[in-house]
């Protein structure tokens, strides 16, 4: 069951691929599906969001312009609409994910004070005690083993409750980083941050330069310039990347 090698072709939501796994709104997956270097020459676009819990060896990948490596005992979370693109992986590279669709994320009752998608978003690899680690991949097994269940009515609300817990697991985790320190951004990479943010809220319906232009009170040159300097793309094959998304 190629998880990644179908988001790879552009799809870009979990119910695209519900079918193939009997799963709606979720999808568990593993690097078993994950596909060697070589086959992931392009970007990829996904709506939704991805953690994944590297077990052993390393892989390194770009979540828009921002380049991260994850090693053994780590996690790394997506947010939705990040354009991923793997650098380098190590051959005996094994990790353990859950995709989850935004507006089925969105809905559960998460505590406010978890703040887990801002935390996310400052710094998407974390590294996990063993405790963590253990919890986490109990979770993980937990929720496979019950959406396996065919006899039971009430699997979606044991499914629900258990990625429930895991993400508040995961919320602990990235809680406990502390030391933490943002770096320091340059003027275009504020701009190209902004830009990012903005497209994600307004991509289905917006994908024209000048008006994410507009909303940021700049020229189409000037950011498409900074956003160039920045990622090495043109924002309008940014756009075009979205558009071939949707």
């Amino acid at each position: 069951m190629p998880v990644i090698a179908d988001i790879t072709k552009h799809r870009k939501n979990v119910a695209d691929l519900a079918d193939k796994f009997s799963i709606r709104n979720f999808i568990l997956g593993g690097s078993s599906q994950f596909p060697a270097v070589e086959q992931l020459n392009e970007s990829y676009f996904f709506d939704g969001f991805v953690f994944s819990v590297c077990l052993k060896g390393s892989l390194t990948f770009r979540f828009n312009y921002h380049e991260y490596t994850a090693g053994a005992n780590t996690i790394f979370t997506s947010m939705p609409g990040q354009i991923f693109k793997l650098v380098n992986r190590s051959e005996d590279l094994i990790f353990e994910s859950l995709f989850v669709s935004s507006d089925y994320i969105l809905r559960l009752p998460l505590p406010k004070d978890l703040d887990l998608f801002r935390k996310v978003s400052m710094e998407p690899v974390q590294k996990l005690t063993q405790e963590a680690l253990h919890n986490m991949l109990e979770l993980h097994s937990m929720v496979a083993k019950y959406h396996r269940k065919t006899d039971d009515p009430h699997k979606e609300y044991q499914t629900k409750a258990l990625i429930f817990a895991l993400l508040v697991e995961i919320g602990s985790a990235y809680s406990k980083n502390k030391d933490h320190i943002p770096k320091a951004l340059s003027r275009q990479e504020v701009l190209t941050d902004e830009f990012f943010t903005m497209m994600l809220q307004n991509f289905t319906s917006e994908r024209g330069v000048a008006f994410y232009a507009d909303k940021m009170c700049l020229t189409p040159k000037y950011l498409s310039m900074a956003v160039k300097s920045v990622t090495g793309h043109p924002i309008s094959c940014i756009l075009k990347h979205f558009d071939a998304a949707g």
